[in-house]
Protein backbone atom coordinates (compact mmCIF):
# COMPACT_ATOMS: atom_id res chain seq x y z
CA UNK A 1 0.00 0.00 0.00
CA UNK A 2 2.98 2.49 0.87
CA UNK A 3 6.66 2.13 0.51
CA UNK A 4 9.43 3.97 1.77
CA UNK A 5 13.11 3.41 -0.08
CA UNK A 6 16.47 4.86 0.99
CA UNK A 7 17.64 7.00 -2.18
CA UNK A 8 18.70 9.99 -3.20
CA UNK A 9 16.92 11.99 -6.21
CA UNK A 10 18.65 14.24 -8.13
CA UNK A 11 17.09 16.87 -9.83
CA UNK A 12 18.46 18.56 -13.62
CA UNK A 13 16.88 21.14 -15.51
CA UNK A 14 17.65 21.75 -19.16
CA UNK A 15 15.46 24.37 -21.33
CA UNK A 16 15.66 22.85 -25.19
CA UNK A 17 13.68 25.15 -27.54
CA UNK A 18 11.75 22.49 -29.79
CA UNK A 19 8.76 24.07 -32.37
CA UNK A 20 7.36 27.42 -30.33
CA UNK A 21 6.91 24.61 -27.26
CA UNK A 22 9.39 24.80 -24.18
CA UNK A 23 10.87 21.68 -24.09
CA UNK A 24 12.02 20.60 -19.76
CA UNK A 25 14.32 17.69 -18.96
CA UNK A 26 13.56 16.25 -15.63
CA UNK A 27 15.84 13.79 -14.64
CA UNK A 28 16.67 12.11 -11.13
CA UNK A 29 18.69 9.26 -10.66
CA UNK A 30 17.96 6.36 -7.65
CA UNK A 31 20.92 5.95 -5.13
CA UNK A 32 19.62 2.10 -4.61
CA UNK A 33 19.42 1.03 -8.13
CA UNK A 34 21.01 3.95 -10.57
CA UNK A 35 18.80 4.17 -12.42
CA UNK A 36 18.08 7.32 -14.64
CA UNK A 37 14.70 8.75 -15.61
CA UNK A 38 13.78 11.41 -18.16
CA UNK A 39 10.40 12.87 -18.78
CA UNK A 40 10.13 15.79 -21.28
CA UNK A 41 7.44 18.25 -20.39
CA UNK A 42 6.01 20.02 -23.44
CA UNK A 43 3.97 23.02 -22.36
CA UNK A 44 3.33 26.83 -23.78
CA UNK A 45 3.03 28.13 -20.21
CA UNK A 46 5.62 28.44 -16.78
CA UNK A 47 6.56 26.89 -14.16
CA UNK A 48 4.16 28.44 -11.88
CA UNK A 49 4.60 26.16 -8.66
CA UNK A 50 7.76 23.81 -8.30
CA UNK A 51 8.04 21.16 -5.44
CA UNK A 52 10.31 18.79 -7.46
CA UNK A 53 13.68 19.99 -5.97
CA UNK A 54 14.16 17.70 -2.68
CA UNK A 55 12.77 14.17 -3.15
CA UNK A 56 12.19 12.19 0.00
CA UNK A 57 12.25 8.71 0.85
CA UNK A 58 8.72 7.72 0.68
CA UNK A 59 6.52 6.97 -1.96
CA UNK A 60 2.28 7.08 -1.34
CA UNK A 61 -0.73 4.99 -3.64
CA UNK A 62 -2.67 7.33 -5.59
CA UNK A 63 -4.42 5.00 -7.89
CA UNK A 64 -8.05 4.72 -9.18
CA UNK A 65 -7.98 1.08 -9.60
CA UNK A 66 -10.64 -0.99 -11.86
CA UNK A 67 -10.94 -4.43 -10.83
CA UNK A 68 -10.13 -3.29 -6.74
CA UNK A 69 -12.20 -1.03 -6.47
CA UNK A 70 -11.95 -0.72 -2.86
CA UNK A 71 -8.25 -0.49 -3.19
CA UNK A 72 -8.74 3.43 -5.42
CA UNK A 73 -6.97 5.98 -3.23
CA UNK A 74 -5.84 9.79 -4.10
CA UNK A 75 -2.93 11.67 -2.05
CA UNK A 76 -3.27 15.36 -1.67
CA UNK A 77 -1.14 18.04 -1.42
CA UNK A 78 -2.02 22.16 -0.97
CA UNK A 79 -0.02 24.92 -2.75
CA UNK A 80 -0.79 28.51 -2.36
CA UNK A 81 -1.78 30.98 -5.29
CA UNK A 82 -0.22 34.51 -5.53
CA UNK A 83 -2.41 37.42 -6.14
CA UNK A 84 -2.75 37.32 -9.87
CA UNK A 85 -4.27 33.91 -10.28
CA UNK A 86 -2.94 31.06 -12.28
CA UNK A 87 -4.48 29.10 -15.24
CA UNK A 88 -2.69 25.51 -14.78
CA UNK A 89 -2.61 23.37 -18.35
CA UNK A 90 0.06 21.23 -16.82
CA UNK A 91 1.37 18.82 -14.10
CA UNK A 92 4.03 17.13 -13.32
CA UNK A 93 4.69 14.25 -10.70
CA UNK A 94 7.18 12.36 -9.83
CA UNK A 95 7.05 9.13 -8.69
CA UNK A 96 7.91 5.11 -9.58
CA UNK A 97 6.57 3.08 -11.78
CA UNK A 98 4.14 -0.13 -12.34
CA UNK A 99 4.14 -2.47 -14.73
CA UNK A 100 3.25 -0.64 -17.99
CA UNK A 101 2.80 3.25 -18.59
CA UNK A 102 -0.23 4.68 -17.39
CA UNK A 103 -1.86 6.87 -19.90
CA UNK A 104 -4.57 8.52 -17.56
CA UNK A 105 -4.69 10.14 -14.46
CA UNK A 106 -8.06 11.57 -12.25
CA UNK A 107 -6.85 15.18 -11.52
CA UNK A 108 -9.18 17.01 -8.84
CA UNK A 109 -8.49 20.38 -7.60
CA UNK A 110 -9.73 21.55 -4.54
CA UNK A 111 -10.42 24.59 -2.22
CA UNK A 112 -8.47 24.86 0.95
CA UNK A 113 -10.70 23.55 4.40
CA UNK A 114 -8.35 24.46 7.13
CA UNK A 115 -5.51 21.70 6.78
CA UNK A 116 -7.67 19.30 4.53
CA UNK A 117 -9.01 19.39 0.79
CA UNK A 118 -12.15 21.27 0.78
CA UNK A 119 -14.84 21.41 -2.16
CA UNK A 120 -13.81 20.23 -5.34
CA UNK A 121 -13.30 23.15 -7.49
CA UNK A 122 -11.99 20.94 -10.63
CA UNK A 123 -12.23 17.03 -11.52
CA UNK A 124 -11.07 15.42 -14.71
CA UNK A 125 -9.97 13.20 -16.45
CA UNK A 126 -6.96 13.91 -18.05
CA UNK A 127 -3.99 12.55 -20.40
CA UNK A 128 -0.94 11.37 -18.83
CA UNK A 129 2.63 11.06 -20.37
CA UNK A 130 4.46 7.83 -18.35
CA UNK A 131 8.19 7.88 -18.23
CA UNK A 132 9.52 5.24 -15.88
CA UNK A 133 6.76 7.06 -13.19
CA UNK A 134 7.70 10.19 -13.27
CA UNK A 135 4.26 12.02 -14.86
CA UNK A 136 3.73 14.79 -17.18
CA UNK A 137 -0.30 15.38 -17.31
CA UNK A 138 -1.90 17.79 -19.48
CA UNK A 139 -4.98 19.25 -18.53
CA UNK A 140 -8.12 20.07 -20.92
CA UNK A 141 -9.73 22.60 -20.18
CA UNK A 142 -6.72 24.23 -18.58
CA UNK A 143 -7.66 25.05 -14.36
CA UNK A 144 -7.93 28.72 -13.85
CA UNK A 145 -7.69 29.94 -9.90
CA UNK A 146 -7.40 33.14 -8.29
CA UNK A 147 -5.15 33.78 -5.50
CA UNK A 148 -5.83 31.86 -1.92
CA UNK A 149 -4.67 28.03 -0.88
CA UNK A 150 -5.64 24.73 -2.84
CA UNK A 151 -5.14 21.10 -2.68
CA UNK A 152 -4.22 18.83 -6.23
CA UNK A 153 -4.78 15.02 -6.09
CA UNK A 154 -3.35 12.95 -8.92
CA UNK A 155 -4.68 9.49 -9.21
CA UNK A 156 -3.56 7.22 -12.14
CA UNK A 157 -6.16 5.42 -13.94
CA UNK A 158 -5.76 1.35 -14.30
CA UNK A 159 -6.26 -1.99 -13.58
CA UNK A 160 -3.76 -3.75 -11.23
CA UNK A 161 -3.39 -6.74 -13.04
CA UNK A 162 -2.31 -4.68 -16.36
CA UNK A 163 -0.33 -1.70 -15.20
CA UNK A 164 0.64 -2.74 -11.41
CA UNK A 165 0.69 0.44 -8.99
CA UNK A 166 2.16 3.89 -9.22
CA UNK A 167 3.43 5.66 -6.16
CA UNK A 168 3.80 9.14 -5.14
CA UNK A 169 6.74 10.55 -4.47
CA UNK A 170 7.42 12.63 -0.82
CA UNK A 171 9.34 15.60 -0.90
CA UNK A 172 11.32 16.37 2.21
CA UNK A 173 10.24 19.96 2.59
CA UNK A 174 7.20 21.82 4.86
CA UNK A 175 5.34 23.73 2.61
CA UNK A 176 1.89 25.24 3.83
CA UNK A 177 -0.44 22.00 5.76
CA UNK A 178 0.67 18.22 5.70
CA UNK A 179 -0.01 16.13 2.68
CA UNK A 180 -3.33 14.11 2.90
CA UNK A 181 -4.78 10.35 1.60
CA UNK A 182 -8.23 8.85 1.66
CA UNK A 183 -9.17 5.90 0.52
CA UNK A 184 -13.28 5.77 0.51
CA UNK A 185 -13.54 1.93 0.09
CA UNK A 186 -11.16 1.07 2.84
CA UNK A 187 -9.44 -1.70 1.30
CA UNK A 188 -6.34 -0.98 2.66
CA UNK A 189 -7.95 -1.25 5.73
CA UNK A 190 -6.60 2.46 7.62
CA UNK A 191 -10.30 4.12 8.04
CA UNK A 192 -8.75 7.08 6.17
CA UNK A 193 -12.06 7.06 3.93
CA UNK A 194 -12.19 10.98 4.12
CA UNK A 195 -9.43 13.06 3.75
CA UNK A 196 -6.85 12.49 6.48
CA UNK A 197 -3.19 14.40 7.27
CA UNK A 198 -0.79 11.68 7.00
CA UNK A 199 0.17 11.40 10.00
CA UNK A 200 -3.36 10.62 10.51
CA UNK A 201 -3.39 8.07 8.19
CA UNK A 202 -0.63 6.53 9.04
CA UNK A 203 1.02 7.63 12.52
CA UNK A 204 3.89 5.45 12.17
CA UNK A 205 4.23 5.86 8.05
CA UNK A 206 6.36 8.69 6.96
CA UNK A 207 8.35 11.71 7.75
CA UNK A 208 8.17 13.96 4.55
CA UNK A 209 5.45 16.19 4.80
CA UNK A 210 5.34 17.00 0.87
CA UNK A 211 4.53 15.39 -2.08
CA UNK A 212 6.50 16.05 -5.32
CA UNK A 213 5.02 17.93 -8.14
CA UNK A 214 4.87 20.70 -10.37
CA UNK A 215 2.24 23.24 -11.85
CA UNK A 216 2.55 24.73 -15.12
CA UNK A 217 0.26 27.51 -16.79
CA UNK A 218 0.03 31.21 -17.09
CA UNK A 219 -0.36 34.22 -14.39
CA UNK A 220 -4.29 35.15 -15.62
CA UNK A 221 -4.43 39.16 -16.71
CA UNK A 222 -7.53 40.98 -16.89
CA UNK A 223 -6.98 41.06 -20.71
CA UNK A 224 -9.22 43.90 -22.08
CA UNK A 225 -10.01 43.32 -25.87
CA UNK A 226 -12.28 46.09 -26.57
CA UNK A 227 -13.62 48.92 -25.69
CA UNK A 228 -15.75 51.30 -27.20
CA UNK A 229 -18.33 54.13 -26.86
CA UNK A 230 -22.08 55.57 -28.81
CA UNK A 231 -23.86 57.83 -28.75
CA UNK A 232 -27.45 57.92 -28.42
CA UNK A 233 -30.11 60.54 -27.39
CA UNK A 234 -28.88 62.24 -24.27
CA UNK A 235 -26.90 59.37 -23.49
CA UNK A 236 -23.69 57.57 -23.84
CA UNK A 237 -23.26 53.28 -24.15
CA UNK A 238 -19.73 51.88 -23.26
CA UNK A 239 -19.13 48.38 -23.95
CA UNK A 240 -16.05 46.49 -23.46
CA UNK A 241 -15.05 43.09 -23.80
CA UNK A 242 -12.29 40.95 -21.44
CA UNK A 243 -10.42 37.32 -22.82
CA UNK A 244 -9.52 36.36 -19.17
CA UNK A 245 -9.70 37.86 -15.93
CA UNK A 246 -7.80 37.28 -12.65
CA UNK A 247 -9.20 38.70 -9.48
CA UNK A 248 -10.86 41.23 -11.17
CA UNK A 249 -13.38 42.96 -8.73
CA UNK A 250 -14.57 45.45 -11.49
CA UNK A 251 -14.69 48.54 -13.69
CA UNK A 252 -14.82 51.75 -12.43
CA UNK A 253 -16.13 54.31 -15.17
CA UNK A 254 -14.55 57.31 -15.02
CA UNK A 255 -15.92 60.60 -17.43
CA UNK A 256 -14.43 64.12 -18.08
CA UNK A 257 -15.58 67.08 -20.13
CA UNK A 258 -13.48 69.35 -22.03
CA UNK A 259 -10.65 71.49 -19.95
CA UNK A 260 -11.73 68.83 -16.65
CA UNK A 261 -10.08 65.88 -14.82
CA UNK A 262 -11.67 62.44 -14.64
CA UNK A 263 -14.31 61.48 -12.17
CA UNK A 264 -15.89 58.28 -11.37
CA UNK A 265 -19.61 57.64 -12.89
CA UNK A 266 -20.36 54.43 -12.18
CA UNK A 267 -19.26 50.88 -11.79
CA UNK A 268 -19.57 47.76 -12.99
CA UNK A 269 -18.65 44.13 -11.33
CA UNK A 270 -16.09 42.03 -12.59
CA UNK A 271 -15.87 38.07 -12.95
CA UNK A 272 -12.93 37.42 -10.48
CA UNK A 273 -10.84 34.78 -12.29
CA UNK A 274 -12.12 33.74 -15.60
CA UNK A 275 -10.50 32.57 -19.00
CA UNK A 276 -14.22 32.56 -20.83
CA UNK A 277 -15.03 35.92 -22.61
CA UNK A 278 -17.00 38.62 -20.39
CA UNK A 279 -19.02 41.38 -21.56
CA UNK A 280 -19.94 45.01 -19.96
CA UNK A 281 -22.03 47.57 -20.55
CA UNK A 282 -22.94 50.92 -18.93
CA UNK A 283 -24.88 53.77 -19.89
CA UNK A 284 -24.20 57.27 -18.69
CA UNK A 285 -27.37 59.27 -18.47
CA UNK A 286 -26.14 61.90 -17.00
CA UNK A 287 -24.68 64.25 -19.72
CA UNK A 288 -25.56 66.70 -21.48
CA UNK A 289 -24.43 68.07 -25.23
CA UNK A 290 -20.55 68.27 -25.80
CA UNK A 291 -17.67 66.59 -25.83
CA UNK A 292 -16.53 63.86 -23.65
CA UNK A 293 -13.75 61.45 -22.51
CA UNK A 294 -14.20 58.11 -21.15
CA UNK A 295 -11.95 55.39 -19.38
CA UNK A 296 -12.11 52.54 -17.08
CA UNK A 297 -10.28 52.19 -14.17
CA UNK A 298 -10.05 48.11 -13.30
CA UNK A 299 -9.56 47.01 -10.01
CA UNK A 300 -8.39 43.72 -8.32
CA UNK A 301 -9.41 42.16 -5.17
CA UNK A 302 -6.26 43.44 -3.55
CA UNK A 303 -6.84 47.04 -4.33
CA UNK A 304 -4.59 47.53 -7.62
CA UNK A 305 -5.77 49.14 -10.10
CA UNK A 306 -4.92 49.72 -13.84
CA UNK A 307 -6.66 52.15 -16.49
CA UNK A 308 -7.81 51.40 -20.07
CA UNK A 309 -7.27 53.67 -23.17
CA UNK A 310 -9.38 56.33 -23.60
CA UNK A 311 -12.55 57.14 -26.08
CA UNK A 312 -13.92 60.33 -27.09
CA UNK A 313 -17.42 61.11 -28.10
CA UNK A 314 -19.13 64.10 -29.33
CA UNK A 315 -22.96 64.29 -27.91
CA UNK A 316 -25.04 66.33 -30.52
CA UNK A 317 -27.87 68.78 -28.54
CA UNK A 318 -31.34 67.80 -28.99
CA UNK A 319 -33.05 71.49 -29.10
CA UNK A 320 -31.33 75.03 -29.66
CA UNK A 321 -29.92 76.96 -26.66
CA UNK A 322 -27.76 79.53 -25.43
CA UNK A 323 -25.73 79.65 -22.27
CA UNK A 324 -25.07 82.68 -19.67
CA UNK A 325 -21.87 83.53 -20.53
CA UNK A 326 -19.13 83.20 -17.49
CA UNK A 327 -17.54 84.71 -16.17
CA UNK A 328 -20.64 87.55 -15.77
CA UNK A 329 -19.86 90.72 -14.51
CA UNK A 330 -16.52 90.27 -16.74
CA UNK A 331 -12.68 92.13 -17.60
CA UNK A 332 -12.32 92.49 -20.56
CA UNK A 333 -12.79 88.99 -21.10
CA UNK A 334 -15.69 85.95 -21.29
CA UNK A 335 -17.39 82.73 -23.15
CA UNK A 336 -20.20 82.70 -24.64
CA UNK A 337 -21.71 79.12 -25.79
CA UNK A 338 -24.66 77.67 -27.40
CA UNK A 339 -25.70 74.42 -29.10
CA UNK A 340 -27.49 73.64 -32.15
CA UNK A 341 -29.64 70.09 -32.79
CA UNK A 342 -29.26 70.52 -36.60
CA UNK A 343 -27.08 72.40 -39.24
CA UNK A 344 -28.11 76.47 -39.20
CA UNK A 345 -27.18 79.21 -40.50
CA UNK A 346 -26.10 81.00 -37.20
CA UNK A 347 -25.51 84.91 -36.44
CA UNK A 348 -24.17 85.74 -32.89
CA UNK A 349 -24.26 89.40 -32.66
CA UNK A 350 -23.32 91.97 -29.47
CA UNK A 351 -25.62 95.55 -28.43
CA UNK A 352 -25.33 98.34 -26.21
CA UNK A 353 -28.18 99.18 -24.17
CA UNK A 354 -29.50 101.91 -27.10
CA UNK A 355 -29.49 99.01 -29.34
CA UNK A 356 -26.37 99.84 -31.28
CA UNK A 357 -25.03 96.73 -33.20
CA UNK A 358 -21.12 97.09 -31.47
CA UNK A 359 -19.86 93.68 -32.70
CA UNK A 360 -20.74 91.09 -34.71
CA UNK A 361 -18.98 87.09 -33.52
CA UNK A 362 -20.67 84.40 -35.77
CA UNK A 363 -21.87 84.95 -39.50
CA UNK A 364 -22.26 81.98 -40.86
CA UNK A 365 -23.20 78.06 -41.31
CA UNK A 366 -22.16 75.76 -38.49
CA UNK A 367 -22.43 72.05 -37.75
CA UNK A 368 -24.89 70.80 -35.17
CA UNK A 369 -23.18 70.20 -31.63
CA UNK A 370 -21.88 72.61 -29.06
CA UNK A 371 -19.99 75.90 -29.77
CA UNK A 372 -18.10 78.18 -27.39
CA UNK A 373 -17.10 81.82 -28.55
CA UNK A 374 -14.46 83.88 -26.47
CA UNK A 375 -15.46 87.01 -26.25
CA UNK A 376 -12.80 89.82 -25.78
CA UNK A 377 -14.14 93.13 -24.85
CA UNK A 378 -11.43 95.58 -24.03
CA UNK A 379 -12.36 97.71 -26.80
CA UNK A 380 -15.68 98.29 -25.21
CA UNK A 381 -16.36 100.46 -22.84
CA UNK A 382 -17.67 99.67 -18.95
CA UNK A 383 -21.43 98.80 -19.02
CA UNK A 384 -24.40 96.86 -19.73
CA UNK A 385 -24.65 94.83 -23.12
CA UNK A 386 -26.75 92.18 -24.96
CA UNK A 387 -25.78 89.42 -27.02
CA UNK A 388 -28.27 87.95 -29.60
CA UNK A 389 -28.39 84.34 -31.08
CA UNK A 390 -30.13 83.66 -34.78
CA UNK A 391 -29.77 80.32 -35.98
CA UNK A 392 -31.87 78.68 -39.48
CA UNK A 393 -31.53 74.82 -39.29
CA UNK A 394 -31.21 73.06 -42.71
CA UNK A 395 -34.44 71.53 -41.53
CA UNK A 396 -36.42 74.53 -41.29
CA UNK A 397 -36.35 74.94 -37.94
CA UNK A 398 -35.12 78.24 -36.56
CA UNK A 399 -34.12 79.85 -32.77
CA UNK A 400 -33.34 83.64 -31.27
CA UNK A 401 -32.63 84.53 -28.11
CA UNK A 402 -31.30 87.35 -26.17
CA UNK A 403 -29.09 87.55 -22.68
CA UNK A 404 -27.03 90.50 -20.89
CA UNK A 405 -24.18 90.50 -19.56
CA UNK A 406 -22.23 93.31 -17.74
CA UNK A 407 -18.78 94.40 -18.75
CA UNK A 408 -16.69 96.39 -15.48
CA UNK A 409 -13.44 97.64 -15.88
Amino acid sequence: MYRTFNFLFTVVFLLVVSVSALAQEIKYTSGNSNDTRHIYVITDGVLLYDQTGAIGTGTIASQQFSDFATYSCQAADDFVVPASGWNINEIVCLGTAGIAPFTQALVEFYADNGTLPGTVVSTQTASVVDAAGTLSITLSPSVALSAGTYWVSVSVIGDFASFGQWFWATQTTSNNDLWCWQNPGNGFGTGSITYNPHNVAFPAGYVDNDLSFGLYGDVIPVELTSFSASVGIGQVNLNWQTATETNNYGFEVERKAAGQEFAKVGFIAGHGTTTEVKNYNFIDNSVSSGSYTYRLKQVDLDGTFAYSDEVEVDLAPTTYSLAQNFPNPFNPSTKISFSLPVESNVTLKIFNVIGQEVMSLVKGTLNAGSHNLDLNASNLNSGVYFYTLEAQGIDGSSFSEVKKMMLTK
